[in-house]
Formats: C-alpha cells, structure tokens, sequence
C-alpha cells in the first residue's frame, strides 16, 4: 500500500457532478472487473512502484497473467489519472496495464523537495526500465511529450533498452506546429508573470502545507472557462455533459473527472511551460533532462503512432503528428498516423468514439508491434 493511501472522498460519489478543488492524494479507478464475451471477468488493481510524487499502477485481468504489457503515461496536468478511465477499461481486455497515478501534491510533504519537469520525465524513465522493453507505451496529452523524452534517454542509453511500441495521443510534442488557444495563453505570460500571479503556498491544513504550488483552484477556472467556451460554440464538451458517452456515466460522470482537479507543483508547473510552450525544447532539439540532452533521433528500435482529432482545440492537428520528424531512424513500416474525424481531444480517450474507432486502432497497433518484437518478453515487478 502506498503512503498516499486514497481515503472516503477518493470513492466516486454517484450524485456529485461537480468535484472541485478540495481532492485527497489520489483518486480511486473503481476498475472492479470488465465484460468480456458477455462474461464479467475480475480485474486486479495494485500498486507496483510508489514514491512521493507517483504510483505506478498494474490494471490487469485476473484470468491473463501472460498478457503483453502496456504502460499509460497519464498527463501530470492537474487532472487525475481516473480521467482516463474509459482509456484503461478498454486497454485492460487485453493486456496488462501500468498507469502512472499522479500525487496531488499538496498532500506531499515539502521536505520531499519539488519535482520539477526533469523528475517528471525521469519518473517515467524509471517505470519504462522497471518494466522492461517488451512494454508498449501510450503517452496522452502531455504525458506523451514525457513519454517520448523517456523513451529517447532509454535509446540514447542502448536502442535495445527502449519500450518495443510508442503511441502518442493528443500530445503538445510541436506546439507551434498548429498552435491553439491554449497554446497561446501559455506562450502570452512570461515566467516571471506566472510565478507573480499564480503561484501561491499550500496551507497549513495540508501535508504540504509550505509547498509552492499552482493551485487546483486557478486550474479549475481555466477549466470552467473553457467549459463555458464549449457550451457557448457548441464544442465537444457540450455533448459529454449533456449526454455523457463514458462506460460508467452514473458512478464516474463526465463533469466530475473533468473537473477533479489537484495542485501541480510549482517548479513543475514553470519549467514545463518554459520548456514545452515557450521554448518548443523538444521541436528545437534543446530538452536537457538532469544534464542529458533528449535526442529522438536515437530511437530506432521502436514502433511509433500517433494519434489525433480533428478537431482538438488543445493539442491540434499537426502538434503530436511531429514526432515522426522527430525520430527519423524509425523504420518507415513500423509508423502509424491516425487522425479521429469530427472529434476533439477528450474523445481521443473517452467515450463512445474512443471506444469504437480509436481503441481497435491503438490495441492493433500495439498487439502488432510487441507480437513483432525482437526481443524475449518480460515484465518486472
């Protein structure tokens, strides 16, 4: 059991829409068992690896010990890996799954030090090693640009070592490749502006009490505007809370995963803008991880896809398409594109089109790619 052990307000509370800000450490998946040729089969959740700022939790079928493995990058950006619930239930039929659980960091405590973009990135590093290469990896939002940096330290290291498969989902690797709203927010206000007018201190109240953090609170009202922006235009989000498409709209409803939300740390929150948005350090060949410059192009032995929606106002088209550019040394039958028409980004992992145009694609993709391998299965514990 990890330090961060979820607690009653973690249970998904089927009469509440609206979450808010006031979250515990972690949010229960209430991944209880799936269907399976009309067959409910028992599905085990544990925690493999924990540390102060992540969990890394094993989703798997109790009847498929031998299933290929796959490790979800989950974006650390203020929402809770329960988000992509929809993602996991559907992944979890046929392999077994390694999600990264983001800590809500006002409940760590401030001794532990800040994380930082680098210990993000190095933390899933270590999960990828942990697990070993005959893992897929599926990195969302911006936990593929992560994914992508790691998976390029492990190649630079020795090619053999990285993940067999990489499938991107609606990633900011190229922000400017077709920038979006979003994008331009973050590239509007300089550091010094954010740290001055969004940075605050966890309160007394919390074991984090002292840490600087961007706060769940002014997260949440970025969401709720872009919320708003959806119902006034008629967008996406209109339609998942008006009839929400999830697989289990009564006990986790679409409004409360959107709007759970946790405090990112303060170090991490900057220097992931500094270095996604305003640098492109990724586009520009500049990302440096603890003094190691990330080269994409040191992956070889990898299949890479990447997938988008068509229309994504977060991470538009053309943005997560980038990393073909990026990882030159990928052999041309090993890459996949794969674009979700009439979509945004939310549908990219949830509900109705995610599971039944964008989840065969990924598990084919996958299943082809790790059945293809050069390399001897094998999964650490």
């Amino acid at each position: 059991m990890s330090e961060h052990a979820t607690d009653s307000r973690s249970t998904p509370q089927g009469e509440r829409l609206l979450a808010g800000a006031d979250q515990p450490a972690r949010r229960q998946l209430g991944i209880e068992d799936i269907e399976v040729g009309g067959m409910r089969i028992p599905v085990v959740t544990r925690d493999v690896l924990s540390g102060p700022f992540m969990s890394l939790v094993e989703i798997a079928r109790a009847d498929a010990s031998a299933a290929p493995g796959v490790l979800v990058v989950a974006p650390l950006s203020g929402h809770f890996s329960v988000l992509l619930r929809d993602a996991l239930l559907a992944l979890v039929a046929d392999f077994r799954v390694f999600v990264t659980d983001w800590i809500n960091v006002r409940h760590v405590p401030a001794a532990h030090g800040p994380l930082g973009f680098a210990g993000n990135v190095r933390a899933v590093h270590d999960a990828m090693r942990h697990l070993g290469p005959a893992t897929g990896v599926v990195g969302l939002c911006q936990g593929g640009a992560v994914a992508l940096a790691a998976t390029a330290l492990l190649a630079a290291d020795a090619a053999s070592s990285a993940p067999r498969a990489l499938v991107l989902m609606g990633a900011p690797i190229d922000p400017l490749a077709n920038p979006t709203r979003v994008v331009g927010l973050l590239r509007a206000h300089s550091l010094s502006w954010l740290e001055r007018n969004v940075i605050t201190n966890v309160a007394g109240a919390f074991a984090g009490h002292g840490r600087r953090v961007y706060p769940a609170e002014a997260h949440l009202a970025a969401l709720s505007a872009y919320l708003l922006r959806h119902q006034l235009e008629g967008g996406e989000l209109l339609g998942k809370v008006w009839s929400d498409d999830g697989d289990d709209p009564r006990r986790f409803p679409f409004l409360d995963l959107y709007t759970s939300v946790m405090d990112l740390d303060a170090d991490y929150f900057l220097d992931n803008t500094r270095q996604l948005y305003h640098e492109c350090a990724l586009r520009a060949g500049a990302l440096v991880v603890d003094g190691e410059r990330v080269a994409p192009e040191a992956i070889t032995e990898t299949a890479l896809m990447t997938v988008e929606g068509e229309l994504d106002d977060i991470a538009a088209p053309g943005q997560t398409r980038a990393a073909h550019e990026l990882c030159p040394a990928v052999a041309s039958h090993e890459r996949l594109h794969f674009v979700l028409g009439g979509s945004g980004h939310f549908s990219l992992f949830h509900g109705r089109a995610w599971r039944r145009r964008v989840h065969p694609a990924v598990a084919e993709f996958l299943r082809t790619a790790l059945t293809r391998g050069r390399r001897s299965p094998r999964l650490a514990y």
